[in-house]
């Protein structure tokens, strides 16, 4: 069935689906790459679109275009998201920086992919877990950074990607600072064969004495620099889940004849969650002031999006039966794709552990 719209944009819509839609299989396939969405995405004028600083309003219209995305392919979504976010983070470096006048042009041009490095800083911001990354300083400035990121995506050369290490002698200096595939000391890892989104060039990777220039530095603002970031990390995290359930919830409204019937309070009780959720993420977005929304408000936002997911394509596989457990089936795909949201940082466990510090 045809994914309901998001997006108000119908020509933006239609766009953004004859680009995904029949890329989706080869994308989950590998025979196809994410990067071709961020070229699409910079040619629409939209790789930047909601940085900080920007309208209120834009942040919502990007979280919809995210959302497009994911009624037709997750790993494209997903990855989009990861580009996304290295451009709001690149925003936040002085504006003589090179890492603004030189990188970030290429960046919102599709021409490297942006990967968030940030989970484990944004693990450490929010619940104090401790920064994997740690550094000493050189005379000239130059950091030499020494740990291991365990997770990251869209690490395939030529990439740009951002994080944050602790001085080794202060844990309370953090540095966030940007790295390449060229930056001497920094080694990707393998790729380990996933359940999906295998496209999306997801690896861990270890510094071993990672000469980080002072131009590269982003901020040494940590916190300031994750409360500005925050918003964004975790609404266009729930946007791509928005998109997600929403394909499931209309596949599943199209076949609830027959038998299947009996399965109509379930898909009403989960349209009345959709419906409360997809409210609360466009109020979160279009905050004019993105530092005011609640942390917890976002936390929840972000776990009740993962968990409508997952119960979305559940439902969707029921009413779906034997032909949605194949593998190369849509249906199957989405089930695996869903499979990822409770354990992408931050996971379940995570949000759920941090939201219990409020009560």
């Amino acid at each position: 069935m045809p994914a309901p719209a998001l997006l108000a944009e119908e020509s933006l819509r239609d766009r953004i689906r004859a680009f995904a839609e029949p890329r989706a299989r080869d994308i989950d396939e590998c025979r196809a790459s994410v990067r071709d969405g961020f070229r699409l995405v910079s040619e629409l004028a939209l790789a930047d679109c909601g940085v900080y600083g920007c309208d209120a309003g834009e942040l919502e219209r990007m979280s919809e275009v995210v959302a497009t995305f994911a009624q037709y392919d997750m790993s494209q979504a997903f990855a989009l998201w990861c580009h996304r976010m290295c451009v709001e983070y690149l925003h936040q470096s002085a504006p003589d920086s090179p890492l603004r006048e030189t990188v970030l042009p290429r960046l919102l041009r599709g021409e490297i992919a942006g990967s968030t490095a940030f989970a484990a800083a944004m693990a450490h911001y929010l619940g104090g877990a401790p920064l994997p990354l740690t550094f000493t300083r050189e005379a000239d400035g130059t950091l030499v950074v020494d740990g291991r990121i365990a997770w990251a995506s869209n690490i395939a050369a030529p990439f740009v990607s951002v994080t944050a290490a602790a001085n080794a002698a202060d844990p309370t200096e953090r540095i966030v600072f940007a790295f390449t595939d060229a930056t001497p000391g920094v080694q990707p890892g393998s790729y380990p064969e996933i359940l999906a989104l295998q496209s999306t060039s997801s690896t861990s990777i270890l510094m071993e004495h990672a000469r980080v220039a002072p131009a590269d530095i982003v901020t040494s603002d940590f916190e300031g620099f994750a409360r500005r970031v925050i918003t964004p990390f975790l609404v266009l995290q729930s946007a791509f889940c928005w998109g997600h359930a929403s394909r499931s919830l209309e596949e599943v409204a199209g076949q609830l004849t027959g038998q299947r019937e009996i399965l109509a309070g379930d898909y009403a009780a989960l349209r009345a969650r959709f419906a409360d959720a997809e409210g609360r993420l466009r109020a979160a977005a279009r905050a004019e002031d993105r530092e005011s929304v609640s942390i917890k408000d976002l936390l929840q936002l972000r776990l009740d999006w993962g968990g409508l997911t997952v119960d979305s394509v559940q439902l969707e596989a029921k009413v779906a039966g034997g032909r949605g457990y194949m593998r190369e089936s849509e249906t199957g795909r989405r089930f695996r794709e869903a499979a990822f949201l409770p354990v992408q940082s931050p996971t379940e466990i995570q949000l759920r552990w941090l939201l219990s510090r409020f009560e």
